[in-house]
């Protein structure tokens, strides 16, 4: 079983405000802080680009997914997820991404927080919500709060 969750992103890993002219630029900006957390070493960098070359990471609603490719799983030290505010936007080619999560994943901490980005994407005004607020605890409380499956109060 997993650690907690808050182990794998904290609020010194949600960057508000960011500025990117491309999409390289971006994933520059959030591999560049799983660096400086200590989850990855610099060439892991180079498989995210090199993932976003062959397959777009971008999974709509504003919402991109940034990760490197297998053979960059050699420079991954620890699992780290980080996430980048653009408010601005950034082209990610098959849409527009103002939330840009960065992923080096060694065993299975990250899964709890992509079940829950998985929800969060099936919203899409809490999306425009995250993509433009000043509260990074806003963003780490979204996606780090358990994923409640019960749909029963759901009534049409």
């Amino acid at each position: 079983m997993s650690g907690n969750v808050l182990d794998v992103l904290g609020v010194e890993d949600v960057m508000i405000g960011c500025v990117a002219a491309s999409m390289e630029e971006a994933i520059r900006v959030v591999g560049g802080r799983l660096v400086e957390r200590g989850s990855v070493g610099e060439d892991y960098i180079d498989g995210m680009l090199e993932r976003e070359a062959t397959v777009s990471t971008y999974l709509g609603n504003g919402v991109a997914l940034p990760h490197g490719v297998l053979a960059s799983k050699e420079h991954i030290r620890s699992t780290g997820i980080v996430v980048g505010q653009f408010p601005g936007g950034v082209d990610w080619g098959a849409g527009t991404a103002y939330l840009v999560v960065g992923l080096a994943a060694t065993g299975e901490e990250h899964v709890e927080v992509l079940s829950q980005l998985a929800e969060v994407l099936q919203d899409e005004e809490k999306c425009e919500e995250l993509a433009q607020t000043g509260d990074a605890d806003l963003i780490l409380t979204t996606l780090t709060e358990p994923v409640d499956h019960d749909d029963d109060e759901e009534e049409e």
